[in-house]
């Protein structure tokens, strides 16, 4: 409507201070984009302006995306990207009031799925003699040996791999660069791997580590389904996994947090302190299991 032109301006001025100020990934601003679509959609559907919201408007737009059949959780990442849309208007002088922050609907934050090391080894034993598969568990061993997430293992070129220094430099969230570190294991994969990779990737190599058969970049898509597909547990596997495991074993053999914390690359440290969570809930079945009174 055309009553809500100025309104999506200042979501265009709020998602260009995301990526410029703030530094977020084009992935994180889509998302920002698509949930404050359905805010705009919302104004226009009811008869809403950006400067007439209040509470009510507000409790309103939650059952307009309970009527969407979105989860709690979904709720509540919308209302969440809707406060910091609202507190950018308010700094930047656009409103003068907000009707933010409202009670968003109950979710418990779940904890990351694990795999133990014996699954984990399950996974990578016995790898077939072809080139897919010698790409799939390099990729695999560097979820878990690094703690990568998929995004940055594949977005590592051939040129961010030090097998002298036994680093690999990655670009985290926001581009923030830090060097993760090669094992044993990791080393070995991708020294097989590498060496098939030259063999196929012809004049249309497109420089970076993993690649599909045309030399392209593989994509994030691919390697969430090579994940499920080479699955040999009965958990719910995804890339993260690895990297939740990677954390959480380094905390049960006494690596300190803030290390596990700049391994991961995580901004803050409360970020990496779910991972406590998960060690306790794991301490918690071994008492439960082993002590005599439990």
């Amino acid at each position: 409507m055309p009553g809500n032109e100025k309104a999506r301006e200042h979501l265009d001025f709020f998602l260009q201070h995301l990526r410029v100020e703030r530094n977020l990934s084009g992935n994180t601003i889509g998302a920002y984009r698509k949930d404050l679509g359905k805010f705009m959609l919302f104004m226009d559907e009811k008869g809403y302006r950006l400067n007439r919201i209040d509470g009510e408007a507000i409790t309103f737009f939650i059952l307009y995306l309970k009527k969407m059949n979105l989860s709690p959780s979904s709720i509540v990442r919308n209302l969440s990207c809707l406060r910091s849309f609202y507190r950018f208007m308010l700094g930047h002088g656009i409103i003068r009031n907000s009707p933010l922050p409202i009670e968003s609907p109950k979710t418990e934050r779940p904890l990351p799925e694990i795999l133990t090391e014996g699954e984990i080894s399950r996974v990578l034993e016995s790898p077939s003699e072809t080139n897919r598969a010698y790409r799939d568990f390099a990729i695999i061993e560097l979820l878990y040996g690094s703690g990568l997430r998929v995004s940055e293992a594949t977005g590592i070129r051939m040129e961010d791999i030090s097998f002298e220094n036994e680093t690999i430099r990655i670009k985290g969230k926001g581009n923030r660069e830090r060097i993760a570190f090669l094992n044993r294991n990791s080393i070995e994969a991708l020294r097989k791997y590498i060496q098939k990779r030259n063999e196929y990737a012809g004049s249309t190599d497109s420089g970076y580590l993993f690649i599909n058969r045309s030399g392209k970049r593989l994509s994030r898509q691919s390697v969430w389904k090579m994940v499920k597909k080479i699955n040999v547990t009965d958990k719910n596997v995804t890339p993260h996994t690895y990297r939740h495991s990677f954390a959480t074993h380094l905390l049960q053999a006494g690596v300190d947090l803030r290390i596990v914390q700049e391994l991961l690359g995580h901004k803050t440290l409360a970020t990496t302190e779910i991972y406590t969570h998960v060690d306790k809930r794991q301490i918690q079945k071994v008492y439960r299991k082993f002590h005599p009174r439990a």
